[in-house]
């Protein structure tokens, strides 16, 4: 019976589905969209950041034992490099051209596995720091501004100390410390702190980058140093993602809302189509409830093909933003461009949002179709 209906309504149907389809492309392309910018945004701050960074224990400015303090984080089985490193700031000057910087000094074996430094190198070679004490790699557009170029010396210059380097290479991380980054051998960036044999801190890199919050619990129950991971370093940028979500989630169920209202429309016409066939099948001896369930099969077989149209226009409207990629300003939505990362569970959950809408707008019109008057039904014109 609800197979008829629907045969001999085309028009109407085709309403349903196409209405039901949207809401469910709409919903699709914006988990999509979620998920892709969250992903973006973690994906940038793990590979931007170590995984874990320890600092100095409390009253203390520098890591003494840092050698020691290393080996103890190789004990732990996810961790995939650990680098001993001395950051500070200090002025650039070559020629006339001055610029403030940012330095970090490390053994460049560990510091690559930790950072991928190498892969961000557009000219020279980031091992070459290994072999020349007083050597330097520059960020491009610091290069620039202090019109530098490799193999040109140029001097630090912090406090009262001075440190002569060539530059033998330039890094372009995308980010905004192409304007002030130097990267140093660690035992240059001690001669410039003139601390001794000291490192302000002890990155660390794991194989498993949600395994960061469980070490560093163990690490700060071990030592008086102070560890933190990922998710420390980045509890505001990812408090507010859940609130984003949150906020989605009242988008989603407005989305459903409408949706519904559409489906239920469709099939309150439907029923008002019907009237007088209804109340010739409830003549005839076909219970309410019955009725009930043929409304009710009416408005669920329309899902899937609803689902099916939607995850399709969701699925196309992706692959056009990834092949038109959509540049962002970084400095605003901390991502340089809008993807899309759509998995098997976002388009579980179109199908069963589809499944849910048609089967909670179909509740009312069911309903009231079955509790018409079969007398007055029959009379109905």
């Amino acid at each position: 019976m609800a197979r008829k209906h629907m045969v001999s309504n085309p028009k109407m149907v085709l309403f349903t589905v196409m209405s039901v389809a949207l809401a469910v492309a709409v919903i699709v392309l914006m988990m999509g969209l979620m998920e892709g910018y969250r992903g973006e945004i973690i994906k940038s701050t793990v590979e931007n950041n170590p995984h874990i960074i320890i600092s100095s224990k409390e009253n203390e400015d520098y890591i003494s034992l840092y050698r020691t303090l290393s080996s103890t984080v190789w004990d732990y089985p996810d961790v995939q490099a650990v680098s001993p490193r001395l950051l500070g700031k200090a002025g650039a000057k070559y020629k006339d051209e001055v610029r403030g910087v940012s330095f970090v000094g490390a053994d460049p074996a560990q510091e690559d596995p930790l950072m991928h430094v190498q892969e961000d190198v557009v000219e020279g070679d980031y091992l070459d720091l290994v072999f020349k004490k007083h050597s330097a790699i520059l960020g491009t557009k610091l290069a620039e501004e202090l019109e530098v170029k490799p193999g040109d010396d140029f001097y630090l210059i912090r406090m009262n100390r001075s440190l002569k380097l060539e530059v033998v290479g330039l890094i372009q991380t995308g980010t905004g410390s192409d304007e002030s980054l130097v990267y140093l051998p660690l035992e240059a960036a001690q001669d410039l702190m003139d601390q001794g044999d000291v490192v302000s801190q002890v990155g660390v890199r794991l194989g498993d980058i949600y395994a960061a919050p469980s070490i560093t619990d163990d690490l700060n129950a071990r030592t008086s140093y102070d560890v933190k991971s990922w998710q420390d370093q980045s509890r505001d940028t990812l408090e507010l993602l859940d609130t984003q979500k949150a906020i989605m989630y009242i988008f989603y169920f407005l989305v459903f809302v409408i949706a519904g209202f559409g489906v239920a429309n469709a099939m309150i016409m439907i029923v008002s189509r019907r009237t007088k066939e209804i109340g010739i099948l409830m003549a005839m001896g076909t219970t309410g409830r019955s009725i009930v369930q043929i409304f009710l099969t009416e408005s669920v077989i329309q899902a899937p093909p609803a689902a099916l149209l939607g995850c399709l226009m969701a699925y196309i409207v992706a692959r056009l933003i990834e092949a038109y990629p959509i540049e962002m300003p970084s400095d605003i939505y901390m991502v340089s461009r809008m993807t899309v990362t759509l998995t098997q569970e976002v388009f579980v959950y179109a199908v069963g949002f589809a499944i849910l809408v048609n089967l909670a707008a179909g509740v009312y019109p069911a309903y009231k179709a079955s509790r018409l008057d079969p007398v007055a039904a029959i009379a109905t014109e």
